[in-house]
């Protein structure tokens, strides 16, 4: 992690204006890897199953030992987090906050589970600007992607969505024939559109989209 990268655990407590309690060990935190003299026994109850994120580290320092105390917080939403503000929010809002990412340093977090600590990966999931490639984590995945292309996928997704093609169908790829007249009939270049749509099956940048554009379009319907 190189010295310009703000730690999750610290941008966070400094943001939300956080003291967090101080311990009595030194050590490298198991967490953030980072080294401190305030912190607290490497210890945590049953319920935090992410031991594959832990490092060797001997303690837990106290902006990291605050967020595990307060771990379902952090892990039952979908957040942004800078300097200046952080903000929950739900599925519906998710395309938006992603097509208006701030253009200066930000963590930024999505779940399709509520229930796993996929925070614990954020330290490395850092992102500088809103101009390069944006780093999501979605649960324990860190998924890659520019703006560009999101914009991009949503556009494409959409074309299929707007006929009422199944999420299911479009993360697989197996249309029916029903689905197949439905795009032939509606598109000139139905041939590429469907050749497109093979190549993006078990793509993580597409599923993660696929799974947002769900949420937002059941969001359009209700308004």
């Amino acid at each position: 992690m190189t010295n310009n990268i703000q730690l999750f655990s610290n941008i966070l407590c400094n943001t939300l204006k956080i003291n967090p309690e101080k311990g009595d060990l030194s050590g490298k935190c198991c967490i953030c890897k980072k080294n401190t003299e305030t912190g607290f026994k490497k210890k945590f109850n049953a319920n935090f199953t992410c031991g594959n994120y832990i490092s060797n580290g001997e303690v837990i320092c106290p902006e990291c030992y605050y967020i595990v105390k307060n771990s379902n917080n952090y892990r039952r939403t979908m957040f942004l987090l800078t300097e200046k503000e952080f903000i929950k929010f739900k599925k519906k809002d998710a395309l938006n906050i992603i097509f208006n990412l701030p253009n200066n340093p930000f963590y930024i977090y999505l779940t399709k589970t509520y229930q796993k600590i996929g925070w614990i990966r954020l330290n490395d999931a850092y992102n500088q600007n809103n101009k390069d490639i944006i780093n999501f984590v979605c649960d324990y995945d860190i998924i890659q992607s520019d703006i560009k292309t999101i914009k991009y996928l949503h556009y494409f997704i959409r074309k299929f969505r707007d006929l009422k093609i199944p999420k299911k169908v479009l993360e697989t790829g197996e249309l029916e024939l029903y689905h197949y007249r439905k795009i032939v009939n509606e598109y000139d270049n139905s041939r590429e559109l469907l050749n497109e749509l093979q190549l993006y099956v078990n793509n993580p940048v597409y599923d993660l989209i696929l799974y947002l554009e769900e949420w937002f379009l059941i969001w359009l319907m209700k308004n």
